[in-house]
């Protein structure tokens, strides 16, 4: 796509979505004077600080010093890059993006990614209506309830069955529009290599629906029903990734407790779909599952998108205490902070939750350690320092390869003083001078940071520093006069800003006017894709509106006086550049420097008489 072709795509977009339109299919808005007012759902909100402006169509909290437009809006709330809410934009505004290769997809073909989140949605549908109303799904509700599994939680997740037939499920998509092709694109059916007939994946299955984010069906997951399970059968099939599916990248039940996930920056990841949907229905609405597949690296953005600290479940059999092992340098390295929960009695969590209930969960949770203690933990289970020599020495090697993952800390911060505490600790327990310790946990770390390294996480949205006056004040008269952006462009250059963040602004401010585009609040806010500028020229606007509310003079006015003084702080800037070459010319320069200087100053004199 060329940049011209995205430009004007993203334009289109931003110009058929209003915003007040936007936020409150998400947020409960009401009217506050001109503008609109919602709970923030980014921090504990006791007041509506969360305000949208239908006419600057921007959202802005004061409090987390966040805003944007539409689609710095998508990308916080949904957790997505600039690329995905434009997508998930242009879809609700029916506005077309251009193919990176060009060309244009049909509508109804597998490669149309409209039509299989129709077909997947559809899907469901007939799933979740066979499992609620079909008598051939009476064993798969038994066995739902055996599970103790409430209708309520069947309806929240939308849980349906397929019935033990082979093409029960192509047999009505016909009727419904769709080819076998998009059926099998979205994973539900499968082509026979040897007769080339398709048939339904998950005949005789309990159905779980995988969704995004965005509550869309974007996969599914079947479980065999108990009765009808036998040594070569599968107790669960997942469908495999498609256009809409990636089983790395997606946490099932997230759209589930995504609100309640926000707020409280926690989740709780579990290993199975009925381990999460038990927690939800025991009223831990933080609990999220993988989805036919072992946490991995490629989980991690997703997660640290929407929490600050993660709590793995598992399993307290010899399985869960391995996969507990293989994950905690997972996490160390990525420097997050998760808690480890082993369970006791060798139990899951649905069958925990229904033997002990919530209370005694979350208890437990409380007192789940952090990875390092739990590496510690896992490590010197049977062993006694004292007598095994050779085992606890390779015990300690392994906690101190673990511990060298994490990033680097700061000296003085908390981070490295959490580090010495727990190299102190190793020290008491393994009987080993604290200086040794040191010295070998830092040449783990050299060796580590001698080896190609992953890039740092992105960090959350930077306060910008304070901005100089006058460079403050020419953005915020262009903020709120369009006109002065060509003036401006054509007597202050872009080098006279000092601060970056005024400079980024100021630069999209004359790209505009060069390239003939409008110079409005809204087209310079949609030229900032990063959203800490895109809050700062917010903010800038505001304050600009507040202040003209209450000024006697026009902004053409203010503008003509801030030329005057932008001259005279160029013209000081030039005096001092005058007077060091002056000091460091030699004697036959320096009669040049000082008619130089003579000159600037009588200049200066003039305008200040007006002659």
């Amino acid at each position: 796509m060329s940049f011209e072709a995205f430009a004007d795509a993203k334009e289109r977009v931003r110009q058929a979505i209003d915003i007040v339109d936007l936020v409150g299919s998400y947020l409960d808005l009401r009217p506050q004077g001109s503008d609109y007012v919602a709970h923030c759902p980014w921090h504990d909100d006791a007041h509506p600080s969360l305000r949208v402006s239908r006419r600057r169509q921007t959202w802005r909290c004061w409090v987390c010093n966040i805003g944007g437009d539409i689609f710095s809006f998508v990308m916080r709330r949904e957790g997505v890059d600039f690329r995905e809410a434009l997508e998930m934009l242009a879809e609700r505004a029916g506005v077309e993006l251009p193919r990176p290769g060009g060309g244009r997809i049909e509508p109804g073909t597998p490669q149309d990614k409209r039509t299989l989140f129709r077909a997947a949605a559809w899907v469901e549908q007939q799933y979740h209506h066979c499992l609620l109303a079909m008598p051939e799904a009476e064993p798969a509700r038994r066995y739902l309830a055996d599970r103790g599994i409430s209708r309520t939680s069947i309806e929240r997740y939308r849980l349906g069955f397929s019935p033990p037939v082979w093409q029960w499920l192509l047999e009505r998509a016909a009727a419904a529009g769709f080819s076998p092709a998009v059926l099998e694109a979205i994973g539900v059916l499968v082509r026979s290599e040897r007769t080339g007939n398709y048939y339904d994946r998950f005949r005789d299955r309990v159905i779980f629906p995988i969704r995004d984010v965005q509550r869309r069906t974007i996969g599914f997951g079947g479980r065999i029903l108990p009765a009808h399970a036998d040594a070569e059968t599968a107790k669960y099939v997942n469908c495999p990734e498609t256009r809409l599916y990636n089983k790395s990248e997606t946490l099932f039940g997230l759209d589930v407790v995504r609100d309640s996930v926000q707020r409280s920056r926690h989740l709780f990841v579990m290993e199975g779909y009925t381990d999460a949907i038990m927690a939800v229905q025991h009223g831990i609405e933080e609990a999220v599952a993988v989805c036919g597949t072992a946490l991995g690296p490629r989980h991690l953005p997703i997660l640290r998108r929407y929490a600050d600290r993660i709590t793995l479940v598992l399993d307290g059999d010899a399985a869960g205490r391995r996969r507990a092992n293989e994950l905690i340098s997972l996490f160390v390295a990525a420097d997050i902070d998760v808690r480890i929960l082993t369970l006791p009695e060798e139990l899951d969590p649905c069958d925990f939750l229904l033997r002990y209930g919530a209370e005694a969960f979350r208890q437990l949770a409380q007192k789940a350690p952090d990875a390092i203690s739990h590496k510690i933990r896992l490590e010197t289970e049977g062993i006694e320092p004292g007598r095994d020599t050779h085992q606890a020495h390779q015990a300690l090697e392994r906690v101190l390869q673990t511990l060298a993952q994490a990033p680097a800390a700061e000296p003085g911060s908390a981070a490295a003083l959490r580090r010495e505490q727990i190299l102190a600790r190793l020290g008491r327990e393994f009987g080993v001078a604290l200086t040794a310790l040191r010295q070998r946990f830092y040449e783990l770390c050299h060796q580590r940071q001698s080896r190609p390294s992953s890039p740092p996480p992105a960090q959350s949205t930077p306060r910008h520093p304070m901005l100089p006056a006058w460079e403050r004040e020419l953005l915020e008269l262009l903020a709120i006069e369009p006109a002065l952006v060509a003036r401006a462009a054509e007597l202050v250059p872009v080098e006279v800003f000092q601060a970056a963040p005024a400079q980024t602004i100021y630069r999209a401010c004359v790209a505009l006017w060069e390239n003939g585009r409008p110079t409005s609040f809204g087209e310079i806010l949609s030229q900032l894709e990063d959203p800490a500028l895109q809050n700062l020229w917010i903010e800038i606007a505001e304050v600009a509106e507040r202040k003209q509310r209450h000024s006697a003079l026009s902004a053409f006015e203010k503008f003509s006086d801030l030329l005057e003084a932008l001259d005279r702080r160029v013209g000081a800037r030039h005096r001092q550049q005058l007077l060091q070459e002056l000091q460091e010319a030699e004697d036959e320069r320096a009669v040049d420097k000082l008619r130089d200087l003579y000159e600037l100053a009588r200049q200066e004199k003039l305008k200040e008489h007006g002659d």
